[in-house]
């Protein structure tokens, strides 16, 4: 039995337009307030962030309680634009606007003493209306325009300091959005033409589902979404524009913003779903002759499997390459960058898995989801907390802080509290997504025969999550504990209120994903499984009984543990942390170097024609000027001798016909002679073939 979505009814609403629209209404009046009024401009941005919150919650009852998808078509003149609210893109709704809400609660202070404060707060809640936008897409032309909003309305809040290093990143990140909107346009031309439909699911004769052409679009799209993403090796903007912006933009960069990219890796995922019966037939053939079910594969399903391999692989080496260039990091917000990295690694292994598994991959995608929705959470407390750490003391350099839990103690529990979730130590809501990811990778071994290729992943996945233990470990250590190594520092005081109950109810959340996970994963996880109408119903259904909390899976945290200590250790005592890798050791080298090579190609030799006009220019002018009035000389020559010619020539007919003074009356009959005699001479050729 499989998971079908087709009995979803669908209902005509007006709260997905509602819920875009009210974060893109509080811009313009915000913009309006300005300055005049900072507390009621402030308030203001709140309101509406949490108007934008209040409108996903109402979807609640009917897009996951009844089974519905509340859908609004707006014929505009771009032509049929449609938004959609099913079960997937209201979890991604409802995560994106409570942390925009909390970030949005954490800039009353933290911008107060900054310049552009409107122009902030215009620029969040437009990045609100567009990635909500995003997310409740009914199809790919929808998202794509959303999309491309979302990132040119983000780049003024990554150039919002104006630093040099603020546009420099604001440049690399500017461009590698168009490089990827590019792409991603490309795809949905390719996926509407291929598969017939702009929709999620495509037709099941369509040739996407049939033929090979489905990986030519799925790589474009993968492309695009990828660089949102921050996949390895498309990530060159991310550890550049996240230290660059204000933490709490850099809160909504990282939490949100680049679950775009996995939400539409998702949505790729969800066109190669087709509900045939044949996959009925395939489980019970292997049930039968307990070969690997990957052997049974047919159709789209073989195309998913290979494309899950595909994404498994870049997974594995976005989780390795940000792991590894975290933790030498020195930067506080440069390190959390880099830890956004390794951890969409995460979430695209358990899509990758999803894939690669089939009919079967629900535990895949359900610990895709799973730590989406935690990533959001630890990931934005983390960037505020070390805000709240930049706010007191004006320093990110880890070896010029330290010793601040006394003097900032919520600061330091909030973000300790976030560690602890990254981590996934238990109790915490990082212990059940990297349970579940776990689970699903021995499900695809299991499936797979048992491949040696499966067991590499799960020794990454231990050595990725052992070296997330130990980077978060450093950064609450230095920046936290020891003595304080600066003035800043030791003057350090406790942030304000509004600062403080934002990142509490981050905090809030970060444990209460950790501590009811059944919960969790029946209200949400499960119901967004649902989009995804080939998967198994018994397998998806058993994912609402698992047990988290057992022996077997609190022990399984200790591998990791144990090496996340040893690389901590080993790099405290050799002081590897203070490492400083070659810069052609980062993909940014040969991206630049391939770019100042272009340019280089495309103005080779000015300099040295530079030096050659100032030698040569004025002798060579002379001899133009010569060789160009001796032209005109010959060419006035050619003119007048040719029109004797042809006045003796045109003549001739007329006087041999005895009309030459017709002929000097008429300027042109002789053309037309001519023209009579050649097109009689063509006719005669002609009807000579024809006779033959």
């Amino acid at each position: 039995m499989l998971v079908h979505e087709a009995g979803s009814a669908t209902v005509k609403s007006v709260l997905p337009g509602v819920a875009v629209l009210v974060p893109l209404v509080g811009m313009f009046v915000v913009l309006a307030v300005g300055d005049r009024a900072e507390k009621v401009r402030n308030w203001l941005a709140v309101t509406f962030a949490a108007g934008a919150f209040a409108v996903c919650v109402a979807m609640y009852p009917t897009v996951i309680s009844e089974h519905s998808v509340a859908e609004l078509n707006l014929d505009i003149f771009l032509g049929d634009f449609r938004l959609a609210t099913d079960q997937m893109g209201l979890l991604f709704a409802l995560v994106a606007s409570a942390v925009w809400l909390a970030a949005t609660l954490y800039s009353f202070n933290y911008i107060g003493h900054e310049e552009r404060r409107t122009s902030f707060f215009v620029f969040m809640l437009l990045s609100e209306a567009a990635c909500l936008g995003v997310f409740l897409s009914a199809d790919f032309f929808s998202l794509f325009v959303f999309f491309e909003i979302m990132g040119l309305a983000a780049y003024p809040l990554v150039v919002h300091s104006r630093t040099y290093e603020a546009r420099r990143a604001g440049v690399k990140y500017i461009f590698m959005a168009v490089y990827g909107g590019l792409s991603l346009l490309l795809g949905v031309l390719l996926y509407s033409n291929y598969a017939g439909v702009l929709g999620f699911t495509a037709r099941p004769e369509s040739a996407y589902l049939t033929t090979g052409s489905c990986f030519i679009v799925a790589g474009f799209m993968m492309f695009g979404f990828g660089i949102k993403a921050g996949m390895v090796p498309l990530h060159v903007w991310l550890p550049l524009a996240h230290p660059a912006a204000p933490s709490p933009a850099s809160a909504l960069l990282s939490g949100v913003m680049i679950k775009a990219g996995a939400f539409g890796f998702l949505r790729i995922v969800q066109t190669f779903q087709t509900p045939a019966t044949e996959h009925v037939a395939r489980l019970a053939t292997r049930y039968a002759t307990e070969a690997p079910a990957t052997e049974h594969l047919t159709g789209s399903w073989r195309y998913l499997h290979d494309l899950g391999w595909v994404i498994i692989l870049l997974a594995l080496l976005t989780m390795v390459t940000g792991m590894v260039l975290a933790l030498v990091q020195d930067n506080v917000k440069r390190l959390l960058a880099y830890s956004s990295i390794s951890q969409m690694g995460f979430i695209l292994l358990g899509v990758g898995v999803g894939a690669y598994l089939g009919p079967e991959g629900g535990i895949g995608l359900a610990g895709a989801l799973y730590h989406i929705l935690n990533h959001a959470f630890f990931k934005a407390l983390l960037f505020l907390g070390v805000g709240a750490v930049y706010y007191a003391t004006h320093e990110l350099e880890m070896t010029k802080l330290g010793g601040l839990w006394r003097k900032m103690p919520f600061t330091f529990a909030f973000t300790l509290i976030g560690g602890l979730g990254i981590m996934g130590i238990t109790a915490f809501n990082g212990f059940v997504s990297k349970t579940l990811l776990h689970h699903a990778e021995i499900e695809a071994l299991n499936v797979a025969g048992g491949a040696a290729w499966l067991r590499v992943v799960d020794v990454v996945f231990m050595i990725t999550a052992g070296g997330t233990i130990c980077y978060i470990a450093k950064l609450i250590g230095l920046t936290f504990f020891g003595h304080q190594r600066s003035a800043h520092a030791a003057h350090a005081r406790e942030v304000p209120a509004f600062m403080r109950v934002a990142m509490g109810a981050l905090a809030a959340m970060v444990l209460a994903v950790g501590l009811f996970p059944g919960w969790f994963m029946r209200t949400f996880i499960i119901p967004a499984l649902r989009v995804f109408i080939g998967l198994d119903s018994h397998a998806v259904a058993h994912l609402g009984e698992l047990k988290f909390y057992t022996l077997d899976n609190m022990l399984a945290i200790l591998p990791p543990l144990a090496i996340g200590v040893t690389f901590f250790l080993v790099m405290r005592r050799w002081d590897l942390f203070r490492l400083r890798l070659p810069e052609a050791a980062g993909v940014d080298y040969y991206y630049t170097r391939t770019e100042v090579g272009f340019l280089r190609l495309c103005f080779a030799g000015s300099r040295r024609y530079g030096q050659l006009r100032a030698k040569y220019y004025p002798l060579a002018r002379t001899r133009a000027e010569y060789l160009l009035d001796l032209w005109r000389y010959a060419n006035q020559e050619y003119r007048r001798a040719r029109r004797e010619v042809f006045d003796r020539i045109a003549g001739l007919p007329m006087d041999i016909s005895g009309f030459t003074a017709y002929v000097r009356a008429v300027q042109f009959t002789g053309d037309i002679v001519y023209g009579v005699i050649i097109f009689a001479v063509v006719v005669a050729v002609l009807a000579f073939t024809l006779l033959l």
